[in-house]
Formats: C-alpha cells, structure tokens, sequence
C-alpha cells in the first residue's frame, strides 16, 4: 500500500494541476502561508519566517508516507508555474478505510471555482485510486467559502461541536462543522 502512496497520480483541470508536494514548493507555500486572511480559519499559521514553510513541508508532509497517507498535493498554477496552494488527506479515519480532507489557496486564487475542481479531483482519487470507503471534512462554521467548496462536491452535514483554536496572536471560538460523503453516495452522484 505504501507504494501506492508515493506513486499519486498528477491531475490536470483547467490550467492547473495537482502533483505531490515537494521541498521546493517551500518558497511559494510561504508567499500564501503568511498571509494572515489566508490562515484564519487554519490550525497553522500565519508564517513568520521563509523557514516555516520549508520545515512544514518536512516535518508534516513528508512523513504521511509512514502514517499510511499520500505526501499531498501541492495545487499548481501551470501558466505561473507556481504552487498556489495545498488540498490533502491529512489524517486517517479510526475504524474506517478512509481519510480525513484539508486544502488552502492562495487569496489571489479565491472564488474562482479552483478549489472546488481540486476537492473534486482529490476525492475521485480517494476513492478509485486509494480505494476510501469514507472522506471526511471540516470547517469551522465562520469559513462560509469552505463551506461553499465542500457542499458544491456533495458532501453530507455530520455534526457540529464548539472547537477552541488557539492561534499565535488569538483564540478563535467558533462550532466545527463535520461533513462526510461516502464511496456509494459518491458513485451515485456521478451517476446522476
């Protein structure tokens, strides 16, 4: 199964791709990631330091591989060249095949339907490549346009919880929203 981790597909839409994160993609990573509006809704950052970016790419990237999850997708924008954001399952589901969903872009990138495209990528490859029986995914219930992209790909509402975030330079109180889509709703809304 490992094998199957570091050999991700790269995925192609529109002019952009996801391909799997790499330590060069540090320098771009850190241009969104310290952009305090870009991370606010986030449980990491903003960054401070150029060092930051590459050290999360070493220290939370990377070995995923080792957890039994894919690296992560860097998003690339192909006429740019450049990494524009991140969309990855960053953490497995207890007592169940399946994956919890991440993903940031850059604030240059927003509400142009990119991150709707990639999520939509991201979860054909969890479950035809990877083989998922569940994906799940969060926000916090103030981030409306994550709520938007996760919706717009048919994820179903779970729960909500109240969740403290406590960021370098402030606590965010705000309810958790949980959301789940299946492999059989998935098919089903392919289908239709």
């Amino acid at each position: 199964m490992k094998k199957l981790y570091k050999r991700m597909p790269s995925v192609y839409f529109d002019d952009y791709c996801l391909r799997t994160i790499k330590k060069s993609d540090a320098k771009d990573m850190y241009e969104y990631g310290k952009d305090p509006e870009v991370t606010q809704f986030l449980n990491w950052g903003p960054f401070i330091m150029p060092v930051e970016a590459k050290k999360s790419i070493q220290t939370i990237f990377y070995p995923r591989i080792k957890e039994g999850l894919p690296r992560g997708y860097a998003v690339i924008d192909l006429k740019k060249s450049k990494m524009i954001g991140t969309i990855d399952f960053h953490s497995k589901i207890i007592n169940v095949n399946g994956a919890e969903v991440g993903f940031v872009i850059h604030k240059d990138y927003w509400n142009q339907g990119i991150m709707s495209k990639a999520l939509n990528r991201l979860i054909q490859i969890g479950f035809d490549y990877l083989d998922y029986d569940l994906i799940r995914i969060k926000h916090l219930k103030k981030n409306v346009a994550s709520q938007k992209v996760i919706l717009k790909n048919g994820f179903k509402y779970i729960k909500s919880e109240m969740y403290i975030l406590e960021k370098r330079d402030q606590v965010l109180k705000d309810e958790l929203l949980t959301y789940e889509l299946t492999r059989e709703d998935y098919h089903v809304n392919q289908q239709s």
